[in-house]
Formats: structure tokens, sequence, C-alpha cells
């Protein structure tokens, strides 16, 4: 048992919306270094698996990124019940 390890999730949830934003603006080479990414694995640190997507974790406009996207996602929702 891990107290308070569900941070992870947030975590995990928040940098995966900031990384989809960023494909969606249309990042130049975004699929390279995405797979670049995945094949670093645990390998690195997440400051330095962002950097080439031009984002950092310690900026709170990454994590308003993120939010951005479930704001998006909760707008469309709520405009299908109408």
């Amino acid at each position: 048992h891990s107290p308070f390890y569900v941070y992870a999730y947030a975590f995990g949830d928040g940098l995966v919306n900031a990384l989809y934003a960023t494909y969606a603006e249309g990042l130049p080479g975004f699929q390279d270094k995405y797979l670049d990414m995945l094949k670093a694995g645990g390998s690195k640190h997440h400051k330095d698996l962002l950097a080439p997507f031009g984002l950092d974790a310690t900026d709170p406009k990454f994590w308003d990124r993120g939010l951005s996207m479930i704001a998006g996602f909760i707008d469309e929702l709520e405009a299908m019940e109408g």
C-alpha cells in the first residue's frame, strides 16, 4: 500500500490531455517526438520527456492546457443534451 499514490492518476491525465492539445494544435513532428517519448519509457524524467513538445509541467499553463481539453469535452457533451 502506498499512501496518496492516486495523485499519479491526476498527473497522468493532465499530462495526456496537454499532449493531446499539443497534437491538436499541429506541432510539427509530433508523431516522431511522441514515438521517441514512448521508446524512452521510464529511462528519462518527465521534464526531459516533455521538452521536445515545448511542455513544462512546472508551468501552470501546462495544466491549463489539460484542463481546457476536459472543459471542451464537457461542452461537447452538454451540447448533445439539447
